[in-house]
């Protein structure tokens, strides 16, 4: 098993530090404990919460919630190569804790490169090289190695399956939501009226938010969204959502979004799409309030 990767360009190394930024937030405030799994492929990095199983995923808990996030490693990196144990194993998945990994890429500043690789030093860990420049002009760069102890996962059949890309196929309806600054604000006002919000979407664009309780009701509506309609079998689609849970998605996001899109899977969860430069596509989702 082989695994390297470098990041050369100052634009690059800002957005992984952001994706991992945004990683630890998530890990944070998720059901489980603070570690995520990262899958490494010949062409991809994954992030992905322990409990997450993409394709039966047992939504009995009211607001539980999940991630999992894909990494175009030949876009993002400035030098990728991964090479795993046989051809059935063309995969690895690491346990690491993200708030470690992101205090040692904010460790240092004025970084001109930085490197990452596995590595087998009494135990497993990532090895993280970094190459900095000094503060004056005339200062040599210096370099800087962290290793990040990881626990390496079973690539058993179950296990690897558990952690694929999520499965879209029962999506009603998908929305594109309004922008990040404009849901941050909507649900940061809201948050302090209840505990939950209603989001409802119709298949001509429109997207309602709403909180309701005994003493106040406050809707948010934006029309003509971008909107593909999956199931023509109703004219609108709603889900009811923990507020705190919608609030912890939003703010965890530190990366600079194109887009996010709502996906609504049989008023079960709420399926949000977070895709950024084509490079990096982000799946949280959280299942429906039972009334």
């Amino acid at each position: 098993m082989k695994f390297g990767a470098k990041l050369i360009n100052t634009e690059n190394i800002e957005q992984f530090t952001e994706i991992v930024s945004t990683v630890n937030k998530l890990c944070s405030k998720g059901s489980g404990g603070k570690t995520c799994i990262i899958k490494l492929n010949h062409d991809s990095m994954c992030f992905v919460l322990p409990e997450f199983a993409s394709n039966h995923m047992l939504f009995y808990n009211s607001g539980q919630v999940s991630f999992w996030m894909r990494i175009d490693a030949l876009l993002l990196f400035d030098f990728y190569i991964f090479e795993g144990k046989s051809i059935e194993k063309s995969s690895v998945m690491i346990e690491i804790l993200p708030e470690n990994l992101l205090h040692v890429l904010k460790s240092t500043p004025n970084v001109k490169n930085l490197k990452l690789k596995l590595a087998n030093k009494q135990t497993v860990c990532l090895s993280i090289e970094i190459e900095y420049c000094g503060i004056s002009l005339k200062s040599k760069s210096r370099t800087i190695t962290h290793d990040i102890p990881v626990k390496i996962i079973s690539s058993s059949f179950l296990a690897m399956k558990d952690f694929q890309e999520p499965n879209l196929k029962d999506t009603a309806l998908s929305i594109q939501m309004p922008g990040l600054k404009t849901l941050k604000h909507m649900i940061e006002r809201m948050k302090a009226m209840g505990d939950h919000i209603t989001i409802e979407a119709t298949k001509n664009g429109d997207l309602t938010i709403r909180i309701q309780t005994e003493c106040v009701s406050v809707s948010s509506y934006f029309k003509n969204l971008p909107v593909q309609v999956k199931k023509n079998e109703l004219c609108s689609y709603s889900m009811r959502l923990s507020i705190r849970r919608m609030n912890d998605f939003i703010n965890s996001i530190q990366v600079k979004p194109d887009k996010i899109i709502c996906n609504f899977i049989n008023n079960k969860y709420a399926h949000f799409l977070v895709i950024q430069n084509g490079n990096l596509v982000l799946h949280y989702l959280i299942s429906s309030i039972l009334d």
